[in-house]
Order: structure tokens, then C-alpha cells, then sequence
């Protein structure tokens, strides 16, 4: 369980700086309202992993922060798969890919663990 919150935490740090490493200069458009939510999204996916990775014995005991953190993974979740749904550079699908994987063993393992245990 500690490789997967180390694992968590990793990931939230990649989560913040892979979008401006994939994206080539210019990608994005220069609409206000499309930048602010792409950076929205960014940030709450992050905000997921670094509590996942925080709060991970806590979960256990908490069924208000179980659904709160189900909630902030539901973000990179849907993120990953709208990106592989609609395409895109081979190194954009591999980290959507990485981060479906990273979540689909972060629900069973650590936020739904507690809930034999409740």
C-alpha cells in the first residue's frame, strides 16, 4: 500500500507538469474560457492523486473522504478517456493510458478497501 501512495504522489507531481511537456507550443487556443477549464481539470486530477497519496490510511476509517477522493479520481478518469476517445500524438495516449491504469488499481485497492472494513 506505501508503493502506491509513493506512487500517488508521483503521479499528482506528473499530472501538473506532463500536459505542458506534451502539448506543443501553441496547441491550446487562445480562448480564455477553454484554458481555464483545461487547467481546472489539471489541477483537481492532481489535487486527487496528492490526497490519495496523503489520506491513504485515512480512508479506511472515513466514508465521507472514501467518497470525496472516488470523486477527485473520477476527474483524471474521465480526462484519460475523453483524450483516448478523441485521438492525438502516441506520447498524449500513452500518459492517458498511464493514468486510466493508475486509477482503475487506485479505486479497488485504496479507496474502496475500507468498505469490508466499515
Amino acid at each position: 500500500m506505501m508503493f502506491l501512495r509513493l506512487l500517488c504522489l508521483v503521479a499528482g507531481a506528473l499530472v501538473l507538469v506532463a500536459p505542458a511537456a506534451l502539448f506543443p507550443t501553441g496547441a491550446m487556443a487562445p480562448d480564455a474560457g477553454k484554458a481555464m477549464i483545461a487547467l481546472l481539470c489539471v489541477v483537481l486530477a492532481a489535487a486527487g492523486f496528492f490526497m490519495v497519496g496523503m489520506a491513504g490510511q485515512r480512508l479506511r476509517r472515513s466514508p465521507p473522504l472514501r467518497l470525496f477522493a472516488a470523486l477527485l479520481l473520477a476527474v483524471p478518469v474521465v480526462s484519460s478517456v475523453a483524450l483516448l476517445s478523441n485521438g492525438g500524438s502516441p506520447a498524449l495516449l500513452v500518459m492517458a493510458g498511464a493514468v486510466l491504469v493508475l486509477c482503475a488499481v487506485l479505486y479497488p485497492t485504496l479507496v474502496f478497501r475500507g468498505l469490508r472494513h466499515a
